[in-house]
């Protein structure tokens, strides 16, 4: 282990971090400097060719966020989102309670599919002109809304730029995330739903019948389409997309060639060619992972890893080293962007399944540690971010960074929680508990919701027999 060299990539790593923090400057450009820079310095030294480093990059997972971009822009030109958030308030029957239970479900099941980004972009406005005709307040539905995004993004591999380099790193499937993430992801979802209701939509002013009634006689989610042949093949499409996701092993395969179907079958429509799509994808996103998936490459041929074969983990328990993992990963990802935490723990991982540590919980801990753990600001998820730019350009008058902060980092510190206790069953390997999990947590709130209206019950009361 050559310790100078090891420390210079590792400033080097961490210079392409602040780079990309930094708004004013231009990242994608200074990343790719000091990859290549690290490559060079490493190359020199240890003597590793142009094609050691190419073997670096995990292809497999570029070209899914690759393939996985170019969907989402078909299903954004589409106007598929718009179209199911009208639909959804049709379904409700302009119960509040309903709307937003279903908006809330069905904003975590897209996020899991295309960018949370994308669905907040297109979900958000559409809320808030729904709630200016029916004259209520917003706020509370687009809390819902990004707070139940992030579970979005444990559901599947493909969810998440962070998602697909973890599952690519660790070849997991569709299947593997059905198994160990489902039975906790949905419990949250739900369990989440149900206390942003009791404690602040059961607060929120009643829509009246008459203005629910014309709002819903006057809106029309089949004008949104444009092309209706077009828009339900493209759904179509995507369903099987999702489908195919789960039956074939390889995924990149599927994402790529599912892309590229779209794209020619969506030609005749939108006039668009693969070169015009591509022009809309995020490459300095792109760009950006190969970059770190270089320099990773590099410290790790310094001996990155020799570090962590050296420490003696065997002391600790399985659970006491996932729970400092979590709360690493957590801590690191509200302050760091996500995607550089994954890169620099998969070898870390890795080490610790090689000393005979069980992967399941170690990859829990980090899947949860990346994609919940960042929400405690706003600034370490994207989703929140953009919800808070909406809010703020559409003069929402009930959300504000302040009530983000306290109601989402409040949230993202109860997902915490119960994401150790869900840990513990998978050390444990109980299926039994792993199910029971979550029908025990509801039974406890609905104790706690219970003692809670009692005890006010004989206050009230008490206090009115004083006064008599």
């Amino acid at each position: 282990m050559d310790l100078l060299l090891l420390i210079t990539i590792l400033i080097i790593f961490f210079l392409i971090i602040i780079s990309y923090t930094l708004k004013d400057l231009d990242f994608v450009a200074i990343s790719l400097i000091l990859c290549f820079t690290a490559a060079t310095i490493t190359g020199l030294i240890k003597g590793i060719g142009i094609m050691a480093f190419v073997s670096f990059i995990q292809w497999e997972a570029i070209i899914i966020i690759l393939s996985m971009s170019i969907i989402t822009k078909i299903a954004q030109d589409s106007n598929i989102l718009e179209y199911v958030a009208v639909k959804l308030f049709k379904i409700s029957k302009g119960n509040q309670r309903s709307f937003f239970y279903l908006l809330c479900t069905i904003a975590t099941i897209l996020a899991a599919i295309i960018s949370d980004i994308v669905v907040v972009l297109i979900l958000a406005p559409i809320v808030i002109r729904l709630c200016h005709f029916l004259k209520i307040r917003s706020g509370t539905y687009l809390l819902g809304i990004t707070i139940c995004i992030n579970i979005g993004s444990i559901i599947t591999p493909f969810s998440s730029g962070e998602n697909i380099i973890i599952s690519t790193a660790f070849i997991l499937d569709t299947i593997y995330f059905i198994q160990y993430y489902w039975v906790f992801a949905f419990g949250l979802l739900f369990f989440t739903i149900f206390l942003i209701d009791r404690l602040f939509l059961s607060k929120e002013p009643k829509i009246e019948e008459q203005q629910k009634r014309v709002v819903i006689d006057l809106i029309d989610a089949d004008v949104m389409i444009k092309n209706k042949k077009m828009f339900y093949f493209n759904s179509i499409s995507i369903i099987v997309t999702i489908i195919l996701f789960v039956i074939l092993p390889y995924l990149y395969i599927t994402a790529a060639i599912s892309a590229l179907l779209l794209v020619l079958v969506n030609r005749s429509y939108t006039k668009k060619k693969t070169s015009d799509l591509l022009k809309d994808i995020e490459w300095e996103i792109i760009f950006f992972f190969i970059s770190l998936y270089v320099v990773v490459g590099c410290l790790l041929e310094v001996g990155f890893r020799e570090i962590f074969e050296m420490i003696q983990f065997e002391l600790l328990s399985t659970f006491i080293l996932c729970l400092i993992i979590l709360l690493i990963i957590s801590l690191l990802s509200g302050v760091v962007a996500n995607t550089p935490t994954a890169l620099i723990f998969i070898p870390i991982i890795n080490t610790l399944i090689l000393k005979g540590f069980p992967p399941v919980p170690l990859i829990f801990a980090l899947i949860i540690g990346i994609n919940l753990g960042g929400n405690f600001l706003p600034q370490g998820a994207a989703c929140d971010m953009m919800t808070l730019k909406i809010a703020e350009d559409m003069r929402v008058e009930n959300l504000d960074k302040k009530r983000l902060i306290k109601v989402g980092g409040s949230f993202a510190l109860i997902h915490l929680i119960a994401g150790i206790g869900f840990l513990f069953a998978l050390i444990l390997e109980n299926w039994i508990l792993m199910i029971l999990y979550w029908p025990v947590i509801i039974i406890l709130i609905f104790i706690l919701f219970t003692l809670k209206k009692k005890v006010k019950f004989l206050k009230n009361k008490k206090l009115g027999f004083k006064k008599k």
